[in-house]
């Protein structure tokens, strides 16, 4: 085994497959998530229906957020797969994203701690659970973590090594270029985080001219000016008063859109969105405090502390901002795992130690229990729909699937704790490994698809595909439902509408007719629920309330 991990081939082959493994399941049958991902994939379809690849739009109406950077990819891939009908086909660019992110972090393992820390450290990023659920998402988020991930293997390379190839600094500029694309300035908090820690460390920033900026620094400007400049002139300056004047201010002075949270809100996720690892890496705490002066560990949490102690402090909260510091967690958990030696002095000297490891892997067990019903949907969607609700829609799924996603956490939470405090990681590891497999497959492969009333969206473009004969036309209109996901399953000219009234007469229609979804709260005249073609319920968790629908054929009465 120990031959094998010494080749890069096998390493990397081993964590792409697991990769695949874990995150293949769902990804081609859950439905699109509202409201981002369905926002995102919206976009980029009307990318490939338009041809315009410089402006940014849901429906009619610009979305200027975030840069062009994801819509480039996904638009890309929808084109290659020829499926831009298809969710799955605007998950791709995410799926790739995150492998790369897994790659490269094992990459910086092998190197700088041994290639077993290497193997470890992707497998520890690629199987944490947030990273499961955004390597589903039509999204910039797995994106990013690649780009930031690319952007930060050379740099630490530099910082330890003292020197770079040519293709490692343009490795450096293309992925900071592609960042600030994809994301923005936000790519920039990492990268000067790291290079002023190092200066002050070294007392001189001369080793940053290792990046070799004389032509870096064109090659960046070359990347994402050209954009920047036609989209300026496109909008007339619309898209900057967008995304920095909106979109980013509103991020950093206040909780936006009603996603507010106190400082250490990161700390109290961190047990749902880093599972299975999260108790190993507040246990390996210490052991990292003590080993802060080796330098491989003080240029990670140079890259940690500072980007997660600004999402602490900023305002808008969401449990997927501070992912693009998992590589530097996975990559610390793993330099501790892979040396016994460290832990020994802590655990040879501390009753409190060994005391607190039983404790943390009571509050484990305790956690997992009350998260795991919580878990997919708490981070798929965007607000939490509450408990009590969450547990009604588990009401329509099999118990039998439910049970044994539970169960299978729930048992790997205590094998993994006591494992861990015998200081046995390696059957740790596989015990929470295995039960994460198949969690993954029961949860998302399984249960989540065939939640019928979580998925309105996909209801409702069943119900019109089957009554779409009667008028195939005319545009689909929806009053008092108007979640992203139904824009892109049912089509960009889908009409959303407040109330009957605003309905577009139907002289202004193609064949005088149109199929109208309707929610009860909205029923008015002319429509009586008993008229309806079709009708359905559900629960819209963007909103945190349960509707029902109704189908009707709007034409006019000779």
């Amino acid at each position: 085994m120990s031959v094998s991990l010494h080749s890069t081939s096998v390493r990397l082959g081993v964590l792409a497959l697991l990769c695949l493994v874990l995150w293949l399941p769902g990804l081609t049958t859950l439905p699109p998530f509202d409201r981002d991902e369905s926002r995102f994939a919206q976009a980029s379809h009307q990318m490939v229906e338009s041809g315009d690849y410089v402006d940014i739009r849901f429906q009619d109406q610009p979305r200027h957020k975030k840069p062009i950077g994801i819509y480039w990819l996904q638009s890309a891939s929808a084109k290659l797969t020829g499926a831009s009908d298809q969710i799955w086909a605007y998950r791709i660019p995410s799926l790739l994203g995150a492998l790369l992110a897994v790659l490269l972090t094992a990459q910086l393992g092998a190197r700088y701690i041994s290639p077993l820390g290497g193997l470890m450290a992707g497998g520890l990023l690629a199987s944490c659970l947030l990273l499961g659920v955004e390597a589903r998402m039509a999204k910039t988020d797995a994106v990013l973590l690649a780009c930031i991930t690319a952007m930060m293997y050379p740099l630490l390379r530099l910082a330890l090594d003292g020197a770079l190839s040519r293709a490692q600094a343009a490795c450096f500029w293309v992925a900071l270029g592609l960042g600030i694309l994809v994301k923005g300035p936000i790519i920039l908090i990492p990268l000067v985080a790291v290079a002023v820690g190092v200066s002050l460390a070294n007392r001189s920033a001369q080793w940053l001219r290792g990046l070799q900026p004389v032509w870096g620094g064109p090659l960046l400007l070359a990347l994402v000016l050209p954009w920047l400049v036609a989209i300026t002139i496109k909008t007339g300056g619309a898209f900057w008063a967008e995304s920095v004047g909106h979109d980013l201010a509103a991020k950093v002075a206040g909780g936006q859109e009603g996603h507010g949270a106190p400082p250490g809100f990161y700390i109290g996720t961190f047990f749902l969105t880093f599972w299975p690892w999260a108790p190993l890496a507040l246990l390996a705490l210490p052991v990292i405090w003590a080993q802060r002066r080796v330098p491989l560990v003080r240029v990670l949490l140079l890259w940690l502390v500072p980007f997660w102690l600004a999402f602490e402090l900023f305002p808008t909260k969401l449990m997927h901002y501070t992912m693009p510091t998992f590589p530097a967690v996975a990559l610390l958990l793993a330099y501790t795992l892979t040396q016994p030696q460290v832990w020994q002095p802590l655990t040879a000297r501390s009753r409190w130690w060994r005391g607190g490891v039983t404790g943390l892997a009571v509050l484990l067990i305790v956690v997992v229990a009350l998260a795991v019903p919580l878990a997919p949907l708490a981070i798929f969607a965007e607000r939490s729909t509450g408990m009590a609700q969450w547990f009604k829609l588990l009401g329509d799924t099999p118990v039998s699937m439910l049970a044994l996603a539970s169960g299978l956490l729930l048992v790997a939470s205590v094998v993994v704790a006591l494992a861990m405090r015998s200081r046995r990681p390696v059957l740790a590891g596989t015990v929470a490994l295995t039960a994460l497999l198949n969690f993954y497959a029961v949860s998302f492969g399984q249960m989540l698809p065939r939640l019928d009333a979580l998925w309105v969206s996909r209801s409702a473009a069943q119900a019109l595909e089957l009554a779409r004969p009667l008028c195939p036309a005319s545009p689909v209109a929806s009053v008092g439902y108007a979640e992203p996901s139904l824009v892109f399953l049912v089509g960009t000219a889908t009409q959303l509408r407040d109330s009957v009234d605003m309905l577009t007469p139907l002289a202004e229609l193609p064949e005088r007719c149109q199929l109208v979804l309707i929610s009860e709260k909205k029923l008015a005249a002319p429509f009586a629920a008993a008229d309806a073609l079709a009708s359905f319920t559900g629960f819209n968790y963007s909103k945190g309330e349960h509707l029902k629908m109704y189908l009707f054929l709007r034409k006019e009465i000779p």
